[in-house]
């Protein structure tokens, strides 16, 4: 049991995870500086000369570094005084990039996983449809107007079906039926694509006609027509090296999420959440799940 559980990917992750947050903690500088004091490291002004170089590509001159050197300095004034007073409260553009920051080192660990390929080919079997090749259709097809024609469009769609059909398939039917601006011939194309054109009630009957025939009539939003496949190729499940690189990023995706999502259950579980209900809610008796109403509640 022990054994299965450590060849788990899931499990390889939060043991990363929790070191990346163990090296975070052992190598950020400390909060707790001495009161009044501020170091600016030989390593804080390399950073600093190597942004100007990116931004102007040439080193900054001594009274340049100064400036950079002092611009600093007043970052660093600036943002303790604003701490002092409480400024980062409250505020919803620093909570968010907090939170971001937060659950961007919590992914990171995830980057560093392996899949093997059977772990692909595991999440493949269960996600088919994201890599499945739709079957395409090549078709020619003649438009009948039911808005112009009226009751006697579907009639006329089906005695020129009975003639088509009588004539065989090389009969040039391009000249027959309504004008109309939808094509009277698609090459192979998707049952997607060909919803698009035509909508989709049209597109899935045309999907399930034998090829090498006239059929019909099928109606679309436009009216009604008559429809030949002349050629088709079937739908397929792409195989795990043809997807491959498609595949492990969708598993890592999903690995990366559902990792952010147990280390925040972890964490809320050390947190009583107490949720006040606004007076609107309790004038109205909205209740808790057992019929008592409550201003407040504790999950």
């Amino acid at each position: 049991m022990l054994r299965r559980l450590l060849r788990e990917p899931l499990v390889h992750f939060l043991i990363l995870g929790a070191a990346v947050f163990l090296l975070f903690k052992l190598t950020a500088t400390p909060s707790a500086a001495p009161e009044g004091r501020i170091v600016v490291t030989s390593a804080r002004i390399d950073q600093l000369a190597t942004a100007f170089v990116r931004t102007w590509q040439r080193p900054p001159t001594s009274e340049e570094l100064n400036s950079l050197i002092e611009d600093h300095v007043r970052d660093e004034v600036l943002y303790r005084e604003a701490l002092a007073m409480g400024l980062d409260k409250d505020d919803t553009v620093i909570r968010r990039r907090m939170r971001q920051k937060f659950e961007f080192l919590t992914e990171d660990a995830a980057t560093t996983m392996h899949p093997s390929d059977q772990d692909l080919q595991a999440w493949l079997d269960k996600h088919p449809d994201k890599f499945r090749v739709d079957p395409k259709m090549a078709l020619r097809q003649i438009y009948f107007n039911a808005s112009s024609r009226g009751a006697g469009a579907r009639k006329d769609a089906e005695l020129l079906l009975a003639r088509l059909t009588a004539a065989g398939k090389d009969t040039d039917a391009s000249e027959l039926g309504d004008a109309t601006m939808l094509p009277h011939e698609l090459a192979l194309s998707s049952v997607s694509e060909i919803a698009r054109l035509f909508g989709d009630a049209f597109a899935q009957a045309v999907a399930t006609m034998e090829p090498d025939r006239w059929s019909g009539p099928v109606r679309s939003g436009y009216g009604l027509h008559l429809v030949y496949v002349s050629a088709r190729t079937e739908g397929r499940l792409r195989p795990l090296a043809e997807v491959h690189d498609e595949v492990q990023r969708e598993w890592l995706t999903e690995r990366r999420k559902n990792g952010a999502d147990i280390k925040y259950r972890t964490l809320r579980e050390r947190y009583e959440v107490v949720v006040e209900r606004p007076a609107v809610d309790r004038d109205a008796g909205v209740s808790e799940p057992g019929g008592a109403t409550k201003a407040a509640r504790r999950q």
